[in-house]
């Protein structure tokens, strides 16, 4: 018995020693006296206390962190409060005013004469039963552009006989409008900006029967029918005809895809005469929508 005993005090003092040596706190729990026992604790392992203090600290370095921020604020806004702003507020708007006013996509006329802005989103290219040449847009390519356009209201807006003789005649059972001037950006912008197409205004009435339509043409440069990177399609030179429906008057064009057309001789009705072709589709936009969506 008394060999027992000394053996487990010998085995204690060896246990003490080792992880004494192995950098761990060994203490006698005085719950567990009575059988002998120690209890071995790593120093690594946050006490209460330890961690109470950790967390006030940790508040401490918040505050610091949100004091500090204050005072950065407080300090931008004195630089801010202290830079003139106003005036250069006012060139800026005016100077953007007029690289748009002066932008080759824009409309550039008289402001004080009346009219309705819109961007058209044009996209040309084979549509199903077209009549135009077999070869032409075969591939499926396509030109997307777009151009800006003003249709002029008023009395000012009337149009002269070279427009008026342009437009295509097919209201037969209907009233139109007196045909008015359509002026329309010196560049369609083609391929994001990297090419132009120039273009020279035209011209727009309001047929009405059960419904209304608004039909105009605008005069365009075109692009090559050959050797450009559009391929096999291409814009043809001359007058592009448009219809979309309408609400009322022409400050209410439909959002909805109308069609674009050109006019070529051919011999599809019977004999040889200048009949429509279709040639894509167009949206408009009205120009202030158009820009804040577009950012140009």
């Amino acid at each position: 018995m008394i060999m027992r005993i000394g053996l487990r005090l010998y085995l204690s003092v060896l246990l003490f020693r080792a992880h004494e040596s192995a950098g761990f706190v060994v203490r006698h729990d005085a719950a567990s006296a009575g059988n002998g026992r120690l209890q071995v604790r790593d120093p690594s392992v946050s006490t209460c206390d330890d961690f109470n203090r950790r967390r006030v600290l940790m508040r401490l370095a918040e505050d610091e962190l949100k004091e500090e921020a204050q005072r950065l604020l407080e300090r931008a806004q004195e630089l801010r409060a202290s830079i003139p702003e106003s005036k250069e507020k006012v060139a800026s708007s005016e100077s953007t005013t007029e690289i748009i006013k002066d932008s080759p996509w824009s409309v550039s006329g008289q402001d004080d004469v009346p009219g309705v802005g819109y961007r058209f989103y044009i996209d040309i290219g084979r549509e199903e039963g077209t009549w135009m040449d077999p070869r032409w847009g075969a591939s499926g390519k396509r030109i997307e552009f777009t151009l800006d356009v003003k249709f002029l209201t008023g009395e000012a807006s009337i149009a002269d006989d070279t427009v008026r003789d342009t437009m295509v005649k097919d209201n037969f059972g209907g009233k139109s409008s007196p045909v008015c001037i359509l002026q329309s950006a010196e560049m369609a912008r083609l391929r994001g900006g990297f090419e132009r197409m120039k273009c020279y205004g035209g011209g727009y009435r309001i047929d009405s029967g059960k419904t209304q339509t608004a039909r105009f043409f605008i005069n365009v440069e075109g692009t090559p029918e050959s050797g450009s990177v559009f391929g096999d399609v291409s814009v043809p030179k001359g007058a592009l005809y448009f219809s979309l429906p309408c609400f009322g008057n022409i400050s209410n064009l439909s959002t909805k895809e109308g069609i674009v057309s050109v006019r070529q001789v051919g011999w599809h009705t019977g004999w040889r005469r200048e009949e429509s072709r279709i040639a894509g589709v167009v949206r408009a936009v009205p120009i202030e929508t158009a820009r804040k969506r577009d950012a140009f």
